[in-house]
């Protein structure tokens, strides 16, 4: 029996031997089997994250272009700046609180709302407190870096701006990219921490402005110290651009709207190439400010100011163009068989309809009238009276002819199209029938009809070069390592309207100025022949009319045409002309050195 029960035992240890065996097998196998593949399908993988535990990847930002004026001097350029990042996203204490506000300044109270409702970068996920860090407070930052886990200073290219105050709507500002314009512009370059041009050329150019990123391998030990770069690419400075205005005439027109409390836009540009020499759209906004982190109250006073100071009113301000529009519907009066020679008889007071009348808006009317006269003086009723016979879509034809509904394409960011009525247009938008006083109003440039003073200054191009007009620009060179690429200019309106029809105009706009009941003899300059248009358009957001004229000079060889508006500012002859006479004489004496009329040479 004993024998039995051994070999029984026997049995069963040699079984349990075998299925050991067999355990340490298959457990070796799973361990093969497991080093293979972290060996050959996970090896690049660890590989790459050792490399990473002791290499370190730094992108490094190029300096953005410089932006120049027509004279070369500097308007825009770039210097160091700092940011400060939290890098717990939403997560944080009273004590992380507080060492943050004692260490930069800031209120308690405004690093808790940043940490709570600042932006976080969807890819980088941090979280940035302060946009503008002063560099005192980054260096110090920088030196206690260790006792701040939680906590990243950035250094960047910050814009610097020479005029802070002026050109604010043409030359645009830079400001850190946001999440959705991340999205739209990561595959060409961008990356999460950029800053990218927000407004104006800044905006336009950017793609030029912004220059090529490089990038720094460093080898790094155990303590994240950098020991040696392994690899290095530097960064491409952007490419400067120089701009087609004179800052001198900017400014002095800038300076102009701020001594007489004036609203609105001014802008001269050269008939013969687009080239835009001024462009006001006051007020301006400051530049400096828009470029780091704006304080609430400055933000909140911009925001409410009744006089709109984020709106670029030269290319976005949508306006009536009250009788600077005369000239031009006048080409669609001609080209209808119009005898400018036509006089229409009478006091020319009121032109009545059935039992419906409109005035003159001078009172006792302004006599027999012939086209030339109806624009020299602005008689209302002659354009009444013709736009009444010929008809809406006569005017609206003239109108688009001369480029007024669509956009210039100037090369700034957010222009508008302004509006050019039809009987389908009124009943699409307000699904009505077109009146014949819709067509009165429309004949003086009054009702629906809008549009933007850059649109004014082409549309008169056309008639300074007597039929083609070149497309607006604000940019005249782009400068790569000293060398200048200049922008093409191209033409983009040509009517083909007879000369003759042309002729007529001028000589009528030259009597605007010249004659003796002309509504724009403040223009009047020794020596210089101008033509020109003045304007006074009704609005119901002002008490007194818009203030507006364009016009060019010298006639024969135009090397000027402006166009001006001025909101809410009365008489388009009186103070709109008393504006450009300034400009006129500032220009005549920058260009030509030709004194203002009545000024004694200096001692």
């Amino acid at each position: 029996m004993k024998n039995s029960k051994f070999k029984v035992l026997g049995i069963d240890k040699s079984k349990r031997y075998l299925l050991t065996k067999i355990f340490i097998l298959i457990l070796f196998g799973i361990l093969l089997i497991r080093l293979s593949y972290l060996q050959i399908y996970k090896g690049k993988e660890y590989k790459d994250k050792s490399t990473n535990n002791r290499v370190r990847f730094i992108r490094n930002s190029a300096i953005r272009g410089n932006i120049l004026d027509s004279n070369g001097e500097i308007i825009a350029t770039s210097k160091i700046g700092y940011r400060l990042n939290y890098l717990e996203e939403r997560k944080t204490t009273p004590e992380i609180i507080k060492n943050i506000s004692k260490l930069t300044g800031y209120s308690e109270k405004y690093i808790e709302k940043r940490i709570k409702y600042g932006e976080i970068s969807m890819y980088t996920r941090q979280n940035m407190l302060i946009e503008d860090l002063k560099e005192k407070v980054a260096h110090k930052i920088f030196e206690k870096i260790d006792e701040y886990p939680y906590l990243e200073v950035e250094m960047y290219y910050k814009r610097k701006y020479l005029y802070p105050n002026s050109s604010s709507h043409l030359i645009g500002y830079v400001k850190k990219i946001s999440n959705k314009e991340y999205e739209k512009l990561k595959d060409e370059g961008y990356s999460d921490k950029d800053t990218i041009g927000k407004e104006g050329v800044e905006k336009k150019y950017d793609s030029i402005l912004k220059g090529k990123k490089g990038y720094q391998y460093f080898e790094i030990n155990a303590r994240g110290k950098a020991l040696k770069t392994i690899k290095k690419k530097p960064s491409e400075k952007g490419e400067d651009i120089q701009l087609t205005i004179d800052m001198r005439l900017q400014t002095f027109i800038e300076n102009e709207f701020k001594k007489s409390k004036l609203t609105g836009s001014f802008i001269a540009i050269n008939p013969k190439n687009g080239e835009i020499l001024t462009m006001v759209s006051y007020p301006t906004y400051p530049l400096d400010v828009f470029s780091s982190s704006i304080p609430s109250d400055v933000w909140n006073k911009i925001l409410y100011d009744k006089r709109k100071p984020l709106t670029n009113k030269s290319i976005a301000g949508e306006y009536p163009p009250g009788s600077v529009f005369k000239p031009i519907e006048a080409f669609g009066f001609l080209d209808s068989g119009l005898d400018p020679k036509e006089v229409n008889e009478g006091r020319n007071a009121i032109y009545s309809i059935g039992e419906w009348s409109w005035k003159s808006w001078k009172r006792g009317g302004h006599g027999p009238t012939d086209l030339r006269k109806s624009i020299v003086e602005s008689v209302n009723t002659y354009y009444y009276k013709y736009g009444h016979k010929y008809g809406s879509k006569v005017i609206t034809k003239a109108a688009k002819n001369f480029g007024l509904g669509e956009k210039t394409g100037i090369d700034i960011a957010g222009e508008r199209t302004g509006t050019v009525p039809s009987p389908e247009w009124k009943k699409k938008r307000f699904k009505q029938g077109w009146y014949t006083g819709d067509t009165i109003n429309y004949s003086i440039g009054q009702g629906y009809v809008t549009v933007t003073p850059i649109q004014i200054a082409r549309a008169y191009c056309v008639l300074a070069n007597k039929g083609y007009a070149y497309t607006p620009k604000a940019v005249k060179y782009i400068i790569k390592d000293s060398v200048k690429e200049k922008t093409v200019s191209h033409k983009s309106l040509e009517v083909n309207y007879p000369r003759r029809f042309y002729d007529v105009i001028e000589n009528a706009m030259i009597g605007v100025v010249e004659d003796k009941h002309g509504t724009g003899k403040r223009l009047k300059t020794k020596n210089l022949k101008i033509a020109a248009k003045s304007g006074s358009a009704q609005n119901t957001h002002f008490k007194e009319t818009h203030a507006e004229i364009a016009g060019y000079f010298p006639v024969g060889n135009p090397e000027i045409v402006f166009a001006v508006l001025l909101q809410g500012a009365g008489g388009g002859g009186s103070i709109a002309g008393a504006l450009t006479k300034k400009f006129i004489d500032e220009y005549q004496f920058l260009y030509h050195g030709i004194k203002k009329e009545g000024e004694n040479d200096k001692k």
